[in-house]
């Protein structure tokens, strides 16, 4: 029986009722049966009215089963429902990063260490480059190199804004391999890292700057400090500025093909240096 929607009483009135009569008819037989003899028209009235009981018993038993069966047909039902109902939220996709560098700009530029002290990790630098820039989902990107000079145009860089498409990123990496070439292994052998810093933020319209060096400041602007406070004056733009170390600072090769150290190099310092300039940038520190 339905009261509501979705709704079944297990237990009718009519059942109750039944209950009740059967409950009655078993006092009557324990109250009259040991004072009063029974006659045998008594007895076919107690064994017929049993025998309503019986059937009103079996025929409750009856709409119960149907009941039940109507139940279990709508839970089914209702998982149906439920399966087509439950959303899986997609996976998010994890953005591209390389080194935990986040490798995703509109507008990218690689700011690139070509000074003496490279000499020694030249494979070593063209292998963070290049798998930065083939890593990087970008729009468009440019280059910058720098020693005690700044290259960012020229014979050095010649495109302006590339698209980052894959034609692009194979002949440009063809370019770097040769500069590096050129530059690391002639003078000046300085680096300029204040000057290099200041000419990437001119462009304005770069979203992401990824510097890679290997040295402390040794030419133009050598108080960090300094170079930290100008950057993020001329920062308008809120450009984010990933800093990559390459090698050891201070570590060369001597005449002899042996891995020197220099003290003087600073590492400590270039470590802090490189992880402010990121920090207060919004971008990420790493070493190569």
């Amino acid at each position: 029986m339905r009261s509501k929607k979705g709704d079944i009483q297990v237990f009718s009135i009519s059942f109750l009722d039944v209950l009740s009569c059967a409950l009655g008819a078993v006092i009557i037989l324990l109250v009259i049966a040991p004072t009063t003899p029974a006659t045998p028209e008594s007895k076919i009235k107690v064994i017929q009215k049993l025998q309503s009981i019986i059937k009103s018993f079996k025929d409750e038993s009856k709409s119960l089963e149907k009941q039940i069966q109507i139940l279990q047909k709508e839970n089914k039902e209702l998982k149906k429902e439920k399966k087509k109902t439950v959303v899986t939220e997609p996976k998010k996709p994890l953005a591209p990063s390389l080194f935990g560098l986040p490798l995703k700009a509109d507008y990218a530029i690689f700011v690139v260490d070509v000074s003496g002290s490279m000499s020694w990790q030249i494979d070593n630098l063209f292998e963070t480059v290049s798998s930065l820039l083939n890593s990087c989902e970008v729009k468009k990107y440019r280059f910058i190199y720098f020693d005690s000079i700044v290259y960012s145009s020229g014979i050095y860089w010649k495109h302006g804004w590339l698209d980052g498409s894959v034609n692009n990123k194979i002949k440009s990496l063809q370019d770097t391999k040769s500069h590096l070439s050129q530059l690391i292994f002639s003078e000046p052998h300085a680096t300029n890292t204040g000057d290099a810093l200041y000419e990437a933020l001119r462009f304005s319209n770069g979203d992401v700057m990824y510097f890679i060096t290997d040295g402390y400041p040794t030419e133009g602007e050598k108080r960090v400090d300094s170079i930290l406070q100008r950057v993020r004056r001329l920062n308008r733009s809120n450009m984010i500025i990933n800093t990559i170390m390459v090698g050891l600072p201070g570590t060369t090769i001597n005449t002899y093909g042996r891995v020197v150290f220099e003290p003087s190099a600073n590492p400590k310092e270039l470590y802090e240096f490189l992880h402010n300039l990121a920090e207060q940038n919004g971008g990420v520190y790493v070493g190569r």
